[in-house]
């Protein structure tokens, strides 16, 4: 599934609103994974700032993940529109962009 909205400013910041009120307790602020509930959940909450896991995944993925939920991840197919869950995709990206790659890994596509 093609992502239909464009990763602009605006949709990354209407993202950052929805991630950080929706997925920052679990995923982390800085979305490593270590969110103040992530200890306490049965399956550790996915690191979005590996570069080579995010690499390998992709925007329809991401948006399936968040609109179908996997246990313990609740589904936000009725907690979020389409465009909200787009939106948590484009913001969800900026985290491996934002990350330095580690010693033996190589760089998410696109990125130097």
């Amino acid at each position: 599934m093609k992502n239909p909205v464009p990763a602009t400013d605006s949709s990354i910041a209407a993202g950052m609103q929805i991630y950080e009120h929706r997925c920052s307790r679990c995923h982390g602020e800085n979305g490593d994974g270590r969110g103040e509930k992530a200890s306490e959940l049965s399956v550790a909450p996915a690191d979005f700032t590996d570069a080579h896991d995010m690499g390998r995944t992709t925007d329809g993925e991401l948006y399936w993940e968040i609109t179908k939920g996997r246990i313990p991840m609740p589904a936000f197919e009725t907690r979020l529109t389409d465009m909200e869950r787009w939106e948590a995709v484009n913001y969800i990206r900026t985290f491996a962009a934002k990350s330095p790659t580690r010693p033996g890994q190589e760089p998410a596509p696109g990125k130097p």
